[in-house]
Protein backbone atom coordinates (compact mmCIF):
# COMPACT_ATOMS: atom_id res chain seq x y z
CA UNK A 1 0.00 0.00 0.00
CA UNK A 2 3.03 2.57 0.83
CA UNK A 3 4.36 1.77 -2.68
CA UNK A 4 1.06 2.54 -4.18
CA UNK A 5 1.08 5.88 -1.98
CA UNK A 6 4.72 7.10 -2.91
CA UNK A 7 4.11 6.42 -6.92
CA UNK A 8 0.72 8.44 -6.80
CA UNK A 9 3.15 11.30 -5.05
CA UNK A 10 5.29 11.22 -7.57
CA UNK A 11 3.11 10.98 -10.32
CA UNK A 12 1.33 14.58 -8.80
CA UNK A 13 5.23 15.71 -8.00
CA UNK A 14 6.26 15.22 -11.66
CA UNK A 15 3.44 16.71 -13.18
CA UNK A 16 4.76 20.37 -14.75
CA UNK A 17 0.51 21.00 -14.21
CA UNK A 18 0.97 20.39 -10.57
CA UNK A 19 3.32 23.57 -9.92
CA UNK A 20 1.66 25.83 -12.71
CA UNK A 21 -2.22 25.45 -11.40
CA UNK A 22 -0.95 25.16 -7.42
CA UNK A 23 0.59 28.63 -8.12
CA UNK A 24 -2.70 30.50 -9.87
CA UNK A 25 -4.73 28.46 -6.94
CA UNK A 26 -3.02 30.74 -4.50
CA UNK A 27 -2.37 33.88 -6.59
CA UNK A 28 -6.43 33.89 -6.94
CA UNK A 29 -7.08 33.40 -3.32
CA UNK A 30 -4.30 36.01 -2.52
CA UNK A 31 -6.22 38.43 -5.26
CA UNK A 32 -9.44 37.80 -4.56
CA UNK A 33 -8.71 38.39 -0.77
CA UNK A 34 -6.55 41.32 -1.21
CA UNK A 35 -8.08 43.68 -3.97
CA UNK A 36 -11.64 44.40 -1.78
CA UNK A 37 -8.90 45.16 1.04
CA UNK A 38 -6.77 47.84 -0.72
CA UNK A 39 -9.12 49.07 -3.36
CA UNK A 40 -12.30 49.10 -1.49
CA UNK A 41 -14.16 52.07 0.36
CA UNK A 42 -13.49 51.25 4.29
CA UNK A 43 -15.70 54.42 5.75
CA UNK A 44 -18.72 53.54 8.21
CA UNK A 45 -21.25 51.28 6.25
CA UNK A 46 -19.21 50.39 3.52
CA UNK A 47 -19.90 46.61 1.89
CA UNK A 48 -15.82 46.27 1.97
CA UNK A 49 -15.16 46.06 5.56
CA UNK A 50 -13.93 42.44 5.91
CA UNK A 51 -13.56 40.34 9.15
CA UNK A 52 -10.91 37.95 9.47
CA UNK A 53 -13.35 34.90 9.07
CA UNK A 54 -14.89 36.43 5.86
CA UNK A 55 -10.88 36.75 4.76
CA UNK A 56 -10.75 33.24 5.71
CA UNK A 57 -13.44 32.03 3.60
CA UNK A 58 -11.91 33.68 0.23
CA UNK A 59 -10.20 30.08 -0.94
CA UNK A 60 -13.95 29.01 -0.90
CA UNK A 61 -14.79 31.65 -4.06
CA UNK A 62 -16.26 29.55 -7.02
CA UNK A 63 -12.52 30.42 -9.19
CA UNK A 64 -10.04 28.98 -7.15
CA UNK A 65 -11.98 25.88 -6.43
CA UNK A 66 -12.63 25.45 -10.01
CA UNK A 67 -8.53 25.82 -10.28
CA UNK A 68 -8.39 23.69 -7.27
CA UNK A 69 -10.25 20.64 -8.91
CA UNK A 70 -7.46 20.83 -12.12
CA UNK A 71 -5.43 18.78 -9.94
CA UNK A 72 -8.31 16.51 -9.13
CA UNK A 73 -9.63 15.50 -12.22
CA UNK A 74 -5.68 15.14 -13.27
CA UNK A 75 -5.43 12.62 -10.58
CA UNK A 76 -7.34 9.72 -13.09
CA UNK A 77 -7.14 12.39 -16.70
CA UNK A 78 -4.11 12.54 -16.71
CA UNK A 79 -3.16 8.74 -16.88
CA UNK A 80 -5.82 7.92 -19.48
CA UNK A 81 -5.25 10.97 -21.54
CA UNK A 82 -1.33 9.83 -21.51
CA UNK A 83 -1.88 6.22 -21.36
CA UNK A 84 -0.14 5.75 -18.43
CA UNK A 85 -2.69 3.98 -16.89
CA UNK A 86 -1.56 0.89 -18.13
CA UNK A 87 1.66 1.15 -16.51
CA UNK A 88 0.12 1.80 -13.28
CA UNK A 89 -2.29 -1.17 -13.37
CA UNK A 90 0.58 -3.34 -14.40
CA UNK A 91 2.36 -1.90 -10.97
CA UNK A 92 -0.50 -2.30 -9.17
CA UNK A 93 -3.09 -5.02 -10.39
CA UNK A 94 -4.94 -4.36 -6.99
CA UNK A 95 -6.84 -1.66 -8.35
CA UNK A 96 -8.00 -0.77 -4.93
CA UNK A 97 -4.90 0.25 -3.66
CA UNK A 98 -4.82 2.60 -6.82
CA UNK A 99 -7.93 4.16 -5.92
CA UNK A 100 -6.89 4.87 -2.19
CA UNK A 101 -3.88 6.34 -2.95
CA UNK A 102 -5.33 8.22 -5.72
CA UNK A 103 -8.13 9.67 -3.67
CA UNK A 104 -5.50 10.04 -0.21
CA UNK A 105 -2.89 11.98 -2.00
CA UNK A 106 -5.80 14.20 -3.60
CA UNK A 107 -7.47 14.79 0.53
CA UNK A 108 -3.75 15.64 1.25
CA UNK A 109 -3.21 17.94 -1.53
CA UNK A 110 -6.49 19.97 -0.63
CA UNK A 111 -5.65 20.46 2.68
CA UNK A 112 -2.04 21.85 2.00
CA UNK A 113 -3.21 24.18 -0.58
CA UNK A 114 -6.08 25.38 1.88
CA UNK A 115 -3.36 25.65 5.01
CA UNK A 116 -0.99 27.54 2.60
CA UNK A 117 -3.85 29.86 1.45
CA UNK A 118 -4.81 30.47 5.04
CA UNK A 119 -1.06 31.24 5.69
CA UNK A 120 -1.05 34.10 2.69
CA UNK A 121 -4.02 35.74 3.47
CA UNK A 122 -2.79 35.96 7.34
CA UNK A 123 -0.15 38.31 5.68
CA UNK A 124 -2.48 39.58 3.58
CA UNK A 125 -4.68 40.84 6.73
CA UNK A 126 -1.92 41.73 8.86
CA UNK A 127 -0.53 44.44 6.09
CA UNK A 128 -4.34 45.78 5.17
CA UNK A 129 -4.88 49.22 5.16
CA UNK A 130 -5.98 50.40 8.58
CA UNK A 131 -10.09 49.96 8.84
CA UNK A 132 -10.14 47.07 5.98
CA UNK A 133 -10.87 44.32 8.31
CA UNK A 134 -12.72 44.54 11.71
CA UNK A 135 -13.06 41.64 13.97
CA UNK A 136 -17.20 42.41 14.68
CA UNK A 137 -17.85 43.80 11.41
CA UNK A 138 -20.02 41.54 9.78
CA UNK A 139 -17.65 40.36 6.88
CA UNK A 140 -18.80 39.51 3.36
CA UNK A 141 -17.47 36.30 1.24
CA UNK A 142 -17.18 35.67 -2.87
CA UNK A 143 -19.55 32.78 -2.57
CA UNK A 144 -22.53 34.94 -1.28
CA UNK A 145 -23.91 34.58 2.04
CA UNK A 146 -22.27 35.00 5.75
CA UNK A 147 -18.77 33.66 6.11
CA UNK A 148 -18.59 30.39 7.02
CA UNK A 149 -16.42 28.15 9.79
CA UNK A 150 -12.95 26.81 8.22
CA UNK A 151 -13.72 23.62 8.28
CA UNK A 152 -16.91 24.05 6.35
CA UNK A 153 -14.77 26.00 3.97
CA UNK A 154 -12.69 22.93 3.28
CA UNK A 155 -14.79 20.19 3.56
CA UNK A 156 -16.15 22.48 0.37
CA UNK A 157 -12.99 22.11 -1.60
CA UNK A 158 -12.56 18.84 -1.27
CA UNK A 159 -16.17 17.95 -2.08
CA UNK A 160 -15.82 19.59 -4.76
CA UNK A 161 -12.45 17.94 -5.87
CA UNK A 162 -14.10 14.69 -5.53
CA UNK A 163 -16.37 15.24 -8.05
CA UNK A 164 -14.12 16.28 -10.79
CA UNK A 165 -12.14 13.47 -9.55
CA UNK A 166 -14.90 10.90 -9.91
CA UNK A 167 -16.34 12.53 -13.38
CA UNK A 168 -12.40 12.44 -14.79
CA UNK A 169 -12.42 8.62 -13.67
CA UNK A 170 -15.63 7.63 -15.46
CA UNK A 171 -15.68 9.39 -18.81
CA UNK A 172 -11.67 8.67 -18.65
CA UNK A 173 -11.73 12.05 -19.71
CA UNK A 174 -9.39 14.76 -18.22
CA UNK A 175 -11.00 18.06 -19.35
CA UNK A 176 -14.86 16.13 -18.76
CA UNK A 177 -14.19 16.40 -15.21
CA UNK A 178 -13.01 19.84 -14.66
CA UNK A 179 -15.71 20.92 -17.30
CA UNK A 180 -18.78 18.95 -16.66
CA UNK A 181 -18.77 20.49 -12.52
CA UNK A 182 -18.48 23.52 -14.10
CA UNK A 183 -20.84 23.57 -16.83
CA UNK A 184 -23.10 22.51 -13.99
CA UNK A 185 -22.47 25.21 -12.28
CA UNK A 186 -22.05 28.30 -13.81
CA UNK A 187 -25.15 27.26 -16.76
CA UNK A 188 -27.12 24.25 -16.58
CA UNK A 189 -28.23 24.59 -12.76
CA UNK A 190 -28.88 28.37 -13.44
CA UNK A 191 -30.69 27.41 -16.53
CA UNK A 192 -32.92 25.06 -14.66
CA UNK A 193 -34.04 27.37 -12.11
CA UNK A 194 -35.05 30.04 -15.08
CA UNK A 195 -37.09 27.03 -17.00
CA UNK A 196 -38.46 26.05 -13.42
CA UNK A 197 -39.92 29.87 -13.07
CA UNK A 198 -41.19 30.09 -16.42
CA UNK A 199 -43.17 26.89 -15.74
CA UNK A 200 -44.55 28.10 -12.28
CA UNK A 201 -41.98 26.23 -10.31
CA UNK A 202 -43.33 23.24 -11.48
CA UNK A 203 -39.79 21.37 -11.14
CA UNK A 204 -38.80 22.43 -7.78
CA UNK A 205 -38.07 18.68 -7.06
CA UNK A 206 -35.52 19.04 -9.29
CA UNK A 207 -33.92 22.22 -8.55
CA UNK A 208 -33.64 21.10 -4.93
CA UNK A 209 -31.16 18.35 -5.90
CA UNK A 210 -28.91 20.09 -8.07
CA UNK A 211 -25.52 19.13 -6.76
CA UNK A 212 -23.32 22.53 -7.07
CA UNK A 213 -26.48 24.77 -5.60
CA UNK A 214 -26.73 22.37 -2.95
CA UNK A 215 -23.24 22.46 -2.28
CA UNK A 216 -23.20 26.73 -1.87
CA UNK A 217 -25.87 26.87 -0.20
CA UNK A 218 -24.84 24.41 2.59
CA UNK A 219 -21.63 26.57 2.93
CA UNK A 220 -23.24 29.83 3.12
CA UNK A 221 -25.55 28.41 5.35
CA UNK A 222 -28.90 29.03 3.03
CA UNK A 223 -32.49 28.39 5.02
CA UNK A 224 -33.64 28.06 1.15
CA UNK A 225 -32.45 24.40 1.34
CA UNK A 226 -32.06 22.82 4.71
CA UNK A 227 -30.89 19.31 3.58
CA UNK A 228 -28.04 21.29 1.52
CA UNK A 229 -25.72 19.29 3.34
CA UNK A 230 -27.23 15.89 2.90
CA UNK A 231 -27.95 16.34 -0.80
CA UNK A 232 -24.27 17.43 -1.66
CA UNK A 233 -22.70 14.45 0.05
CA UNK A 234 -25.18 12.61 -1.88
CA UNK A 235 -23.98 13.71 -4.82
CA UNK A 236 -20.47 13.27 -3.85
CA UNK A 237 -20.13 9.79 -2.27
CA UNK A 238 -22.79 8.56 -5.23
CA UNK A 239 -20.30 9.46 -7.94
CA UNK A 240 -17.21 8.12 -5.79
CA UNK A 241 -19.08 4.78 -5.84
CA UNK A 242 -19.84 5.13 -9.11
CA UNK A 243 -16.64 5.36 -9.73
CA UNK A 244 -15.36 2.42 -7.59
CA UNK A 245 -17.31 0.44 -8.95
CA UNK A 246 -16.26 1.15 -12.90
CA UNK A 247 -12.67 1.49 -11.97
CA UNK A 248 -12.78 -2.18 -10.37
CA UNK A 249 -14.59 -3.48 -13.01
CA UNK A 250 -14.08 -2.13 -16.62
CA UNK A 251 -10.81 -2.95 -18.82
CA UNK A 252 -7.96 0.33 -18.78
Amino acid sequence: MIAAFVYELRRIRSVRATWIVSGLYLASVIAFGALPLYLGSHEAGSPFIQNWKGLYNTPANFFSVVLLSVIAAQSFGHEYRYGTIRLTLSEFPKRERILVAKTSILAIYVVLMHLLAWSALGLVGKFAPTGAIISNAEGFTFSGGAPADLWKVLVYGLAYCLIAFSVSAITRNLALGIVIPLVFASVLEGLIMGINGLVHQRLNWLVDILPISNGQAWLSGSKDLPHAGLIFSVWVIGLFLITTVMFSRRDA
